[in-house]
């Protein structure tokens, strides 16, 4: 059998599948990945997932797709945003024989089995459910849409305040669905809330707010705060205060500080502390939309617990950070919910305790280590503690699959940067400008539009998933940046959250979607084509599409790429072996291929690329 293992895994929002082959199979030009839907309604279908990529030098419309059986997959891991929540799905992969002008089938022999039945859908973990958006704006879908970046801004600034926007709608994905369901669920049972929020401008969680009356209890910080404007939330505050019976309550705090917690403690009709929602969701427009970001909601009530009673204290602090605030911060809240354990930091706190606490199960990884970081800053160990990113870059990457991606925010002279740490290396850091380069469409001849940015905020999300396939996986999130800013001077909060696979592999999906996205577009970036490998030359500079030939099978049975493979498959203390050489082939007229099945023709199609773009959108 030539597809040894394949695996399909899911979050709330898309799958994805890896498959390994155990010998190259003689002209295979790629895969044909096929898909069975059952349960929810959806865009997806019992089909041929589609891609958008064809062989060099074909003809093709802007955004065109085809069925994988005529544009082949040239790869081993493949993500499916077509998908919908409430789906179950499965899938099977195909080899395709070539030349690319008369495609057929391999022998069946050669095919992978079908995968069991996945459900796209969060709660894998019984207590824990995560959450997602798709705020991912240098995208095909977006791109088409306007002639400029001028246009291009102007199109998403109304779009993303506008309730009713279908890129509104698209990029806030999942995330927006989960909190404004949250907060009407409360509004319909009467409880209350007690939130802990750092920004809030969006039209519709401001609304929800607002319903809830004065079941609402907000400590509402001063966000971004800058000299010549102490208050970034001055005008919703204004607002709350003279259009609701929120019980509001001013946190203001002065650099070196900020008081940036994104959190709220959902409570039962009594009265007492039932559900926690964290996580690095702002609730801005820009936080909901056009920034990558997560939410979980834990159903422990001991934990919601500890940040209720964090939220006393910080309104007790008043906009000031008396001694106490750091000391009470200096000791973690601990429950077990369903045989997971969790540890719940609200930070400040004293000596960095919450980082070396969070550092030990780094340096324990035996499989990986996963990230999505902004900010993190950095300690030199001793007068200030290691950022957890320092601690991540101190594993061995022979022996771990590293990988991840860093936004640093606009500084004083210095541009924003996006960083990427690809499998154990950090990659050099490349401005916002660099990563969305504007020689995109020469670079790729045509294959895709230019992209455009929209902020210097890409990725906000903070989270650390260590060995998400292994034995004790681990799932570290929260507001919290990850270094010691946030550990010693920031209202922040920090979950870790052990055992737990099912919402390991969740995010684990997430994060490598979004590396993937973000690899693509920095492999164009001229840091990028310096950091990348030397191209040979028969392939030149430029991408124009699939090769027709088999020997791209060769990056996936040795090698980095292979590391790869046995990570996602849970194999990862197997050498990487040199691969065989691809055999001589037979005549393709010679197979016996079986009469596909027919195909049902996809609902919609996206503009996706063979690389991470969002799914459902025209």
């Amino acid at each position: 059998m030539a597809i040894s293992k394949i695996r399909v895994v899911a979050n709330c929002d898309m799958t994805t599948i890896v498959w390994q082959l155990d010998e190259p199979i003689p002209e295979c030009r790629g895969f044909a990945l096929e898909r069975q839907v059952a349960g929810a309604q959806g865009d997806a279908g019992d089909d041929f997932v589609r891609t958008w990529v064809g062989f060099e030098g074909g003809t093709h419309q802007p955004g065109e797709s085809q069925p994988s059986t005529v544009w082949p997959i040239q790869r081993c891991i493949w993500s499916d945003y077509l998908v919908s929540q409430g789906q179950k799905v499965k899938y099977r992969v195909i080899p395709m024989v070539g030349p690319a002008a008369s495609l057929q089938k391999a022998d069946e022999s050669t095919w992978s089995s079908w995968t069991d039945w996945t459900v796209v859908a969060t709660g894998k973990t019984e207590g824990f459910h995560a959450y997602f958006n798709r705020g991912i704006v240098p995208a095909q879908f977006l791109a088409r849409q306007a002639d400029n970046s001028k246009d291009f801004d102007k199109m998403l600034t109304q779009d993303i305040r506008n309730p009713t926007s279908k890129n509104r709608l698209f990029l806030a994905g999942p995330l927006r669905d989960a909190i404004l369901s949250l907060l009407a669920q409360a509004q319909r049972d009467g409880v209350q809330i007690f939130a802990a929020l750092y920004e809030l401008n969006d039209p519709e969680i401001l609304a929800a707010l607002k319903a809830l009356g004065s079941n609402c209890n907000l400590i509402l910080g001063s966000g971004a705060f800058s000299r010549g404007k102490p208050d970034e939330n001055a005008d919703v505050r204004k607002d709350l205060r003279e259009n609701s019976t929120v019980q509001l309550v001013d946190r203001l705090v002065k650099s070196p500080h900020f008081a940036h917690n994104k959190f709220i403690v959902f409570c039962d009709s009594n009265g007492n502390p039932a559900t926690l929602w964290t996580g690095s969701l702002n609730c801005t427009v820009t936080g909901l939309c056009t920034q990558v970001n997560n939410g979980i909601l834990i159903d422990s009530p001991h934990i919601a617990g500890a940040y209720k009673q964090r939220w006393e204290e910080l309104k007790a602090a008043g906009s000031g950070y008396p001694p106490e605030l750091a000391k009470d911060g200096s000791t973690p809240a601990h429950d077990v919910l369903n045989r997971v354990p969790i540890t719940a930091w609200n930070v400040p706190c004293l000596k960095y305790v919450d980082l070396a606490d969070a550092a030990k199960y780094i340096q324990a990884a035996e499989q990986g280590v996963l990230f999505l970081m902004f900010n993190p800053g950095s300690g030199d160990g001793q007068k200030k503690a290691f950022a957890l990113l320092q601690d991540i870059e101190a594993l061995d990457p022979e022996k771990l699959f590293i990988h991840g991606v860093i936004n640093q925010e606009q500084q004083s002279g210095k541009a924003a940067s996006l960083q990427l740490v690809n499998r154990g290396t950090k990659l050099p850091a490349a401005s916002m400008d660099e990563i969305v380069p504007k020689p995109l469409q020469d670079a790729t001849k045509n294959w895709f539009h230019q992209e455009y940015r929209f902020a210097m905020v890409m990725i906000h999300s903070k989270v650390i998933v260590v060995d998400p396939f292994g034995s004790n996986p681990v799932v570290m999130t929260g507001s919290h940046n990850l270094g010691p800013k946030a550990s010693a001077e920031n209202d922040d909060n920090l979950v870790i959250i052990e055992n737990a696979p099912g919402l390991a592999e969740e995010y684990a999906v997430n994060i490598l979607g979004v590396y993937d996205h973000y690899q693509w577009l920095y492999s164009q970036s001229p840091k990028g084509k310096k950091a990348a490998e030397p191209v040979p030359a028969q392939r030149g500079p430029s991408f124009d599409g699939l090769k027709d030939s088999d020997q791209w099978q060769q990056n996936w049975l040795q090698g980095p790429r292979l590391r790869d493979l046995n990570f996602w498959l849970g194999n990862v203390s197997e050498p990487a072996q040199p691969a065989p050489p691809v055999p001589p082939a037979q005549p393709v007229g010679d197979r016996q291929s079986p009469t596909p099945r027919k195909a049902r023709a996809p609902r919609r199609q996206t503009s996706a690329t063979a690389h991470r773009r969002p799914r459902r959108k025209k």
